[in-house]
Order: structure tokens, then C-alpha cells, then sequence
């Protein structure tokens, strides 16, 4: 194996391209510029506007009816590298105690990773230069945006959900603490009870006063006349997490995509105008503020942080370990047992790239923004030092890691 100029280039491109723009979000953060209650206002725009846009595009410009297999394959490889990560950070979660706020982020910093642009990046630096063929690059890019397609259904469904778990549990124990601080809301709030189970428990006794056994039979015959189907807690943020615009506009996208009479409506590899490509081009160029946005916005984040507001070193060192070292030795295993074996073409030398590199990368920027989403402040302090943290190592820890990539592929 032999490092070359061209490869440690490839791996620092991306990493120093991410930092200048992180930069520009940590210099806003610390000048003032831009809030935390800013912060949590991008990250809203960003979930319900720029990435539904870039999403559904990416989807149409990437995958197609003629690509179903690849499309197939690069699913299944995305559901089980999404369970491999999430099942390191379960053990994490066991054997760190993370602290509260953090608890279910670490999971999912373990499971998301920086799927979509950081693999691009790479991926179009050395697609076309050996050990690949010329036109490879324009080839992974459709396989990234297959893989990316799985991948953020899960963000923003079980990710998103499980991110904002971490904020209820905070909310409940603060009301518990402001119970304890008001002891005379306590008082009446049990008194309250008392009332209500001595009601209850005299519901048959003639002694009660016969206007409030009107009132009770009335409410009764109300509840009769008027059933009401309600959902649960956990039913009604099952079903807004699963219909958000992300997800909405990714199986839209598939939709439109899998139908060539439809998607020839909106796209044209040729190049040709149709009917409805205005809107695709209105879409794309919405989409396209998605990214710098985003990496933006996880730059303010980065501005707000002290040594103080770190997540613990023991979470934040098993989180990079298992991200950027246990993901990739499994991932590049995997891989070439799969393509010595058969299971997949080893001569489709830019699949077996893309699905080992997918297996390198370090905590998707994604995760800082949700959770701002989700924190009442818009604070992200503990996702935001993993990040920092993961990127700084990840420059060494990629550069090796495309060395032995390229090496099995030569």
C-alpha cells in the first residue's frame, strides 16, 4: 500500500472544504450574528423547506427505473450499515451513561453518518483517475444518491424522533422541579385528586348531591352521543415525524422517478426543456442552499461551545472510535468478502467504493440542526463537540482508510 498526493488530497478536500464553511458559522456565532433561537429558526426552514427541495431532486437526478438493481442493492447496504450504527450506539449508550439531553443523540450520532455530501466529494475527486474507469464518477454519484435515499427516510423518521425524545424527558423533569418549587400547586393539585377519587368512589351512594349527579350523567350521556377516537401521545408523533416535508418529498421523488412518462416531465438527462422542468429547476435551486445552510448553521453551534458545554470525553471518544475505525474495518471487510464471493460485481469497482467508503465517515452535520429543531433554545452543544471532535480525526482516519480502499481495488 502506498500513500499517494492524489489520494491525501482526495480525503483533506472535502474535511478542509466543510472547515472554511464551519468557519464562516463559527465567526457569525461569535460575532453576535447569529443566535441560538437563530439557529433553531434555520434548522426549521432547513427541515421543512431546503431539504424537501434538494431531496426530491436528488432523488430524480439519481435514481431511475433503468438503475433498479443498483438502486435495490444500495438500500439494502444503507439498512445495514444504519443497524450496525445503531446498535454501536446502543452499546455505547450502556456503557457510557451519557447525560441527560444526550442520551438517545448518542445513538443516533453513532447510526448517522455523513452520507450524502462528504462521499460526493470524494467520490468525484477520484472517479474518474485509476484505479477506475473514465465516466465512474458520473456512476457514483447515482449510487450515493441511492444509498442517501434509505438513509434519510431514517434521519427523519427514526432519527428525528429519537433526537427529540431526549428534549420530552428534559421538559418532564422540568415541570417536576418547578412542582417541588411551588408546594401549594402541589397541595392543590392533590386536594384536586382527593375530590375527584372521593366523587368516583361514591358514584352509586344516594347521599350525593343530586345536582352534581345531574351534572355527571349529563357529561355521561355527552360522552355516549359524542364517541371521540383519540390517538396517543406517542401515535400523534408517530404520524407527524414519519408525514414531515423530508420524507414526503423523497417518496414523491421515488414516485416520479420509478414512472419514466412522469419523470420525463420534470427531467431530461438529454438536456431538453419539458413542461414541468421550470419547477424542477425552482426546486433545485432551493435545494441547493440546503448544504451550505446547513453546515452553516452547525458552525454556530460550534461557536457556542466551551470546554464546559462538551459531552463527556468517555461519550465523545466512543462515539469517533466506533464511527471512524470499528464502521470501516467491518465495512471494507464486508465488502471484499461480498465481492470475492459474488454477492456483488467485483468488477463494478465504483459500487464496492462507494459502499466501503459510506462505512468511513464520520457523524452526519444533520444531527446538529435536528437537534436544534428540537431544543427549545436551539442549542446543540453536545452533538456539536462530537462533531468537532469526529472531523478533526476523521482527516487522518479517511486518508487511511482510502488508502487501503483503493489498494484492495487495484
Amino acid at each position: 500500500m502506498q500513500i499517494t498526493g492524489s489520494i491525501v488530497w482526495a480525503a483533506c478536500n472535502p474535511i478542509l472544504t466543510l472547515a472554511i464553511v464551519l468557519s464562516v458559522g463559527i465567526f457569525m456565532s461569535r460575532n453576535g450574528t447569529v443566535s441560538a433561537k437563530d439557529s433553531k429558526m434555520l434548522s426549521t426552514i432547513l427541515i421543512n423547506t431546503f431539504y424537501p427541495c434538494l431531496l426530491f431532486t436528488n432523488v430524480i437526478l439519481g435514481v431511475s427505473s433503468a438503475n433498479l438493481k443498483s438502486f435495490l442493492i444500495m438500500t439494502l447496504a444503507s439498512a445495514v450499515i444504519l443497524a450496525c450504527g445503531s446498535l454501536l450506539g446502543i452499546l455505547i449508550l450502556k456503557l457510557t451513561n451519557p447525560p441527560e439531553g444526550f442520551r438517545y443523540g448518542t445513538v443516533m450520532a453513532t447510526a448517522m453518518g455523513n452520507y450524502g455530501d462528504m462521499v460526493l466529494a470524494i467520490v468525484v475527486s477520484l472517479g474518474n483517475l485509476p484505479p477506475f474507469a473514465n465516466g465512474d464518477a458520473a456512476k457514483g454519484v447515482a449510487y450515493v444518491a441511492a444509498f442517501i435515499c434509505f438513509t434519510n427516510i431514517f434521519f427523519f423518521t427514526i432519527g428525528f424522533k429519537y433526537i427529540g425524545e431526549d428534549f420530552k424527558k428534559l421538559k418532564t423533569t422540568e415541570l417536576e422541579e418547578t412542582a417541588i418549587a411551588d408546594p401549594e400547586q402541589n397541595k392543590a393539585d392533590l386536594a384536586f385528586l382527593i375530590i375527584d377519587d372521593t366523587t368516583n368512589a361514591n358514584a352509586g351512594s344516594s347521599s350525593r348531591d343530586p345536582q352534581q349527579i345531574d351534572v355527571v350523567e349529563d357529561e355521561r350521556s355527552h360522552s355516549v352521543r359524542n364517541p371521540r377516537f383519540k390517538l396517543s401521545e406517542s401515535s400523534k408523533f408517530w404520524i407527524t415525524t414519519i408525514a414531515n416535508p423530508c420524507n414526503i418529498a423523497t417518496v414523491l421523488g421515488l414516485i416520479v422517478t420509478m414512472i419514466p412518462a412522469l419523470r420525463s416531465l420534470f427531467y431530461d438527462p438529454s438536456g431538453s426543456s419539458q413542461p414541468l422542468s421550470f419547477a424542477f429547476k425552482s426546486f433545485s435551486l432551493i435545494g441547493g442552499g440546503a448544504v451550505p445552510i446547513g453546515i452553516l448553521n452547525v458552525g454556530t453551534a460550534l461557536g457556542r461551545l466551551t470546554p464546559k458545554k462538551f459531552a463527556p470525553p468517555r461519550v465523545i471518544g466512543a462515539i469517533a472510535f466506533c464511527r471512524l475505525v470499528i464502521m470501516p474495518v467491518i465495512g471494507i471487510a464486508a465488502v471484499q468478502a461480498m465481492a470475492v464471493n459474488g454477492v456483488i460485481d467485483a468488477n463494478d469497482k465504483m459500487m464496492r467504493f462507494v459502499l466501503m467508503l459510506q462505512t468511513a465517515v464520520p457523524t452526519a452535520s444533520s444531527a446538529v440542526y435536528i437537534t436544534q429543531f428540537w431544543h427549545p433554545e436551539g442549542d446543540a452543544d453536545a452533538i456539536a463537540s462530537v462533531i468537532l471532535v469526529q472531523y478533526g480525526v476523521a482527516l487522518v482516519t479517511i486518508t487511511f482508510a482510502l488508502t487501503i480502499m483503493l489498494s484492495l481495488l487495484t
